[in-house]
């Protein structure tokens, strides 16, 4: 309790002390101006015992109930302010004056709560809407309190440190990967070449409270490079075509008015044909940028597997499926797992025992199931995996760096994610399919 707060209550008490005194005083003078008149009319002592008590009891209660009267208001007061102090509206004291100061006091004190209980359940409904906010985002938020144990987060926080979040809550940041040195830090610091973090703090109900945003570095610039390869994509594309339609069509023409034998029209052919393939070719990358008309719905695993596997007879496969149903569109990710296997084998084909390893497994939520899907080569691994997915860009002779970039758009508009990684402890490399789909009620 502070100073301010002890002279407050001393006044307090000394204002109590003073009317008690006050009534004393005047009983006092009563009682004293009673037995003087008694005195004087000579009266008994068993008289005068009865005559006062039978007038100073009475007397007694009724400064009792005045003294109640004035001092039971403020009391009233006292727990209305307190009960506002700790946000509790609900109270209410009934008016003990119907006017005066006291009866304008309490009024002015029921305003002050019905106010602030209105202020309060509009900033309630603002956080509300913020956490909800927060939720729909797709970027990992977490929120922390000033412990800096876990308070609140999203779903996509809960995708990051994968499992729910609600197992983690009051959690401490550290076991979270995340630590607060002058700042919100990665306790990893190989995370922050993936992440960003930006944070920020809050007061809510007299705490404080740290706001910590995690945005994913990695996606933002492929997001940037990708779109830069369309407008790239687009404007070759528009040139290229523009070009070769009047060379196709004058070739064509050409090719009509020489005779049968003749090597000019051979010549003039072989520049048609040409012209044919690069325009294939322009369209086959112009695949790259389209925003694919996904249609998805549930189809068996197995016969993905087993499609993709007799694709390619000549190869040996190691393969654990634990996956009964995947949901997304049959037909582009049967291409995307057709083009992984394919890269897989050409690449397990210069070892001297070529095997590929095909997993399916999943990973179940609270009303999410992260289906994985691993091609796994004993080949000679990547050499650049920093290239991987840019267009044009490709470690085959007779490659056009096309496959890797249509695999990642068609998994990325399935809400997924590709990765193609050398493996760690052997030969090889293992492209990876992550894709977050609703979990199957039986």
């Amino acid at each position: 309790m502070t100073l301010k707060t002890k002279s407050e209550t001393n006044k307090k008490q000394a204002m109590e002390q003073q009317l008690k005194f006050a009534l004393m005083a005047v009983w006092g003078a009563f009682f004293g101006l009673a037995l003087w008149l008694m005195s004087l009319l000579s009266l008994s002592v068993l008289v005068q015992c009865t005559v006062l008590t039978i007038t100073f009891t009475p007397l007694s209660f009724v400064f009792l109930s005045f003294y109640n009267k004035i001092i039971t208001p403020f009391y009233s007061l006292t727990n209305l302010v307190e009960a506002i102090r700790l946000e509790d509206y609900s109270l209410r004291i009934k008016e003990h004056y119907q006017s005066g100061i006291l009866h304008t006091l309490t009024q002015e004190i029921s305003a002050l709560s019905d106010d602030l209980q209105q202020r309060k359940q509009a900033y309630d409904q603002h956080t509300l809407l913020i956490y909800h906010l927060i939720e729909q985002l797709k970027t990992p938020i977490a929120i922390f309190n000033n412990q800096r144990q876990l308070s609140h987060a999203n779903a996509a926080f809960s995708q990051y440190i994968e499992q729910p979040w609600q197992t983690k809550r009051l959690t401490a940041s550290e076991k979270l990967g995340l630590i607060f040195q002058k700042g919100w830090q990665f306790k990893d610091q190989n995370e922050s070449k993936r992440w960003q973090i930006k944070y920020s703090q809050f007061v809510e109900h007299e705490q404080t409270y740290h706001l910590v945003i995690l945005t994913n570095v990695e996606e933002l610039l492929r997001a940037n490079q990708q779109k830069s390869w369309q407008q790239i994509i687009r404007v070759l594309s528009h040139e290229i075509r523009n070009s070769l339609t009047p060379i196709k069509s004058l070739a064509q023409t050409l090719v009509s008015f020489e005779s049968k034998d003749s090597k000019s029209k051979q010549a003039l052919q072989v520049i048609v044909d040409r012209s044919i393939s690069l325009q294939e070719f322009v369209n086959r990358y112009s695949d790259i940028s389209k925003n694919l008309a996904i249609n998805k719905s549930w189809f068996n695993a197995v016969e993905l597997v087993g499609t993709v596997i007799a694709l390619f007879p000549e190869s040996v496969f190691l393969v654990d499926n634990k996956v009964e149903r995947i949901l997304g569109d049959a037909v582009l990710l049967k291409q995307v797992l057709i083009n992984l296997v394919k890269n897989a084998v050409e690449a397990s084909s210069e070892s001297s025992e070529p095997q590929i390893y095909l997993t399916l497994s999943s990973q179940k939520k609270r009303d999410e199931e992260i289906v994985i899907i691993e091609v796994i080569d004993n080949g000679q691994g990547i050499a650049n995996s920093d290239n991987l997915f840019v267009p044009f860009y490709t470690t085959k002779k007779q490659g056009q760096g096309i496959g890797l970039g249509l695999c990642q758009n068609i998994i990325e508009q399935h809400g997924g994610r590709l990765t193609l990684v050398n493996n760690e402890h052997k030969a090889g490399a293992t492209a990876k399919i992550i894709i977050t789909q609703a979990k199957i009620i039986d």
